[in-house]
């Protein structure tokens, strides 16, 4: 079987037995993998083996038949390089960092290599272990993961009837059609739910005020949540935190 060598990302463990886990990690070069890590909670007389935790990054060889495959690949070496022990000094971002990993999980497919994407992932590890605040540093990541999977909505016209910047009275976005919905369209639409003005700035990338990255967190997770079938698990528990 082949060997895989790269850079990980622990998105998701699962105890497998006592002594070893089921995980899935997202690596830069492969894309998502769903491994067994084979007596990684076994120590030795010459090995302290403390398991991997989740939001780990580090070096990982990877025993795999085909990457194509249903089967687990087999880990077979790992060297963390950042632990994820500074996310652990506030609740809210650990709330944070295990949201976009999810995200992360939830959006990807296996074996489908977004090497921006793993960046904007590590980057974002990285900044929240310090950040005073989180929503400036989540809603960015949001849309660069909506962007690299290729669900990114549109948020320059109206889906609808193609009008262009359509105007902020009225307006709205509907995750099923993709983007959004102008005032004089909206009324055809079920699924939708309503836009300001300072909540699309906030959306296009031109930031905002706290209470507008709030609102375009909460839209972006309703259209990862209407993407996936299901509510992202942690993000009203994140929203609780956030400030």
């Amino acid at each position: 079987m082949p060997a895989l060598k790269d850079d990980a990302i622990v998105l998701r463990k699962l105890d497998y037995s006592e002594s070893s886990q089921v995980l899935a990690l997202f690596t830069r070069q492969h894309g998502k993998a769903r491994v067994i890590a084979k007596g990684i909670k076994r120590s030795t007389k010459t090995r302290f083996a403390p398991a991997l935790d989740l939001l780990d990054a580090g070096t990982t060889v990877l025993s795999v038949r085909h990457p194509r495959q249903e089967a687990l690949a087999i880990l077979t070496e790992w060297t963390q390089t950042r632990p994820a022990g500074g996310l652990r000094d506030s609740l809210e971002r650990l709330y944070a960092a295990q949201y976009a990993a999810a995200l992360t999980a939830d959006l990807t497919e296996d074996w489908d290599p977004h090497p921006a994407l793993y960046d904007a992932l590590a980057d974002l590890l990285a900044a929240l272990s310090s950040a005073p605040a989180t929503l400036a540093l989540l809603v960015p990541f949001q849309r660069t993961l909506l962007a690299e999977v290729g669900l990114q909505p549109d948020l320059t016209r109206c889906v609808a009837c193609d009008r262009p910047d359509p105007p902020a009275a009225g307006l709205h976005f509907s995750s099923h059609e993709g983007g959004l919905i102008c005032r004089d369209c909206e009324s055809a639409y079920y699924e939708k739910r309503g836009v300001t003005a300072e909540v699309r700035t906030a959306l296009i990338g031109a930031g905002g005020t706290p209470r507008a990255l709030r609102g375009a967190f909460e839209l972006l997770d309703y259209h990862a949540a209407h993407l996936t079938g299901r509510p992202t698990m942690l993000g009203r528990a994140y929203l609780d935190l956030s400030t």
